[in-house]
């Protein structure tokens, strides 16, 4: 119950602002052109809530992917982990939340982003160990799209600069 508890006050406060912030981490499959996509997508006030209402199956709110210790403290974290067939062989893909910190009222407040790996066998063909930096690092760009191509020894990653996500 005090998960509950926990996750209706994270998003009632976002609801009371006027600008509140929705994002989703998650993956495109995309067997027609032999490629997989982790994506990182947000949005502001009623983009957000409409980006999120028509979200994909394969999209998650970080928020969504952890439960409470206590009212105040984050206790555990959940991965997402789902395959994906391409024309060279099975890729693994997780994807899990990265908190700011695990105490929401401590610095940075109730931020929240993610991490995703994709491994194909035991090979790690890359790793986001966070897609957001700090909340107080507009310094740095925003990871938003990783595409991983058969035949690819890199994968293309999308950055946008952090004033431009958080627009």
């Amino acid at each position: 119950m005090r998960f509950f508890t926990f996750l209706l006050l994270m998003f009632a406060s976002l609801s009371a602002r006027a600008d509140a912030f929705y994002v989703l981490v998650g993956y495109i499959c995309d067997i027609k052109n032999d490629q997989l996509q982790i994506t990182y997508d947000g949005a502001y006030s009623e983009q957000g809530e409409a980006m999120v209402a028509h979200k994909r199956k394969t999209q998650w709110n970080p928020w969504t992917l952890v439960t409470a210790k206590d009212e105040n403290h984050i206790g555990s974290l959940k991965t997402i982990r789902h395959d994906c067939h391409l024309s060279d062989g099975v890729y693994n893909i997780s994807i899990s939340p990265s908190p700011g910190n695990l105490n929401p009222n401590g610095r940075c407040g109730a931020w929240m982003t993610a991490s995703a790996k994709v491994t194909k066998g035991r090979k790690t063909v890359r790793a986001i160990s966070r897609f957001d930096n700090d909340c107080e690092d507009s310094d740095h760009p925003i990871i938003t799209r990783v595409t991983i191509k058969p035949g690819h020894a890199i994968a293309e990653v999308l950055t946008v600069p952090w004033n431009e996500f958080y627009k």
